[in-house]
């Protein structure tokens, strides 16, 4: 399905759960726009601003933040097919991206496991980069710049720093793969990061689609038995929102830490660009203490 078609789609789903209200009722409960219009944009013949998908998400009761991950994808315009590989994009499609973190020491230390299943979307793909934020108060345990372990199917090849902004940097890792892909294969590998981070009150762990587009992401945070936040959130959509923004009261963004201590956050057909991830807030009547092991 075409990112339209997708679109569309959530919106039919969304209407049929709300009981199929007329498109003249949505019209009127949103205001400033036409029944016909509605008609359209559920047909997937039309997709209008996002302020209108936002107001008609909105009266179906939708979850605000999916809509705009489906919506952005309409306005991306995706990289050339067989783009060479370069320090922004890699030139594959992520068919799964499961990334684990387990935090302990209330949120100062995290190792953090991510798996990827990849399509290779031209010939002779034979790394993938990964991008670790080395930003001001983070330090990557074992290596004083950055630690991304190979941990299944894979090796690190050259490593370098970037400028990502006036708060910090990145290193970028090349991993290198078992085998080259040609367009169209599928492969598998995963890698490993220890992170060492500052006490604060709230802290966050997310992945940014860094390729062509991600079918199914699973963000999973596990935390350990002294280490329970009492309030966690996520957030999936684009890069101009803070991450660490905590949802007002009530807000389907808030997730529920389970009896065994994780939370899970899953997400599919994001665009490229698209930033996924769970924040959390610790008690700041028992702030943490910054360790590192």
């Amino acid at each position: 399905m075409t990112p339209e078609e997708l679109l569309a789609s959530a919106l039919r789903k969304l209407h049929l759960k709300a009981g199929k209200p007329s498109t003249r009722k949505i019209a009127g409960g949103v205001g400033g726009v036409s029944h016909t219009t509605v008609n359209e944009m559920l047909r997937g013949s039309r997709v209008p601003a996002w302020e209108l998908v936002e107001k008609v998400g909105r009266f179906l009761e939708g979850d605000e933040s999916e809509l705009r991950t489906l919506w952005m994808a309409t306005q991306k315009t995706p990289l050339p097919r067989g783009e060479a590989h370069n320090d922004l994009w890699d030139p594959v499609y992520l068919d799964r991206l499961v990334v684990t973190s387990f935090v302990s020491g209330k949120g100062t230390r995290e190792v953090r496991t991510v798996e990827r299943w990849i399509r290779a979307t031209s010939d002779g793909v034979d790394r993938f980069r990964v991008r670790a934020a080395a930003l001001q108060g983070i330090s990557h345990a074992g290596s004083g710049r950055v630690n991304v372990e190979p941990y299944l199917n894979c090796t690190i090849g050259k490593v370098k720093p970037v400028k990502i902004s006036e708060e910090g940097d990145a290193w970028l890792v090349d991993v290198l793969l078992a085998v080259p892909l040609d367009e169209g294969e599928y492969g598998f590998f995963a890698t490993r990061s220890r992170y060492a981070h500052p006490a604060r009150f709230t802290s966050y762990t997310e992945t940014t689609i860094t390729c062509q587009g991600a079918r199914e992401v699973l963000i999973r945070v596990q935390f350990s038995s002294d280490s329970v936040p009492p309030k966690c959130w996520s957030y999936v959509g684009s890069s101009e929102i803070d991450m660490q923004e905590e949802p007002p009261a009530g807000s389907r963004r808030i997730l529920p830490v389970s009896s065994s201590r994780y939370v899970d956050l899953p997400a599919r057909s994001l665009p490229p660009g698209a930033r996924v991830g769970v924040a959390w807030k610790w008690d700041p009547t028992n702030s943490p203490e910054l360790v590192v092991r």
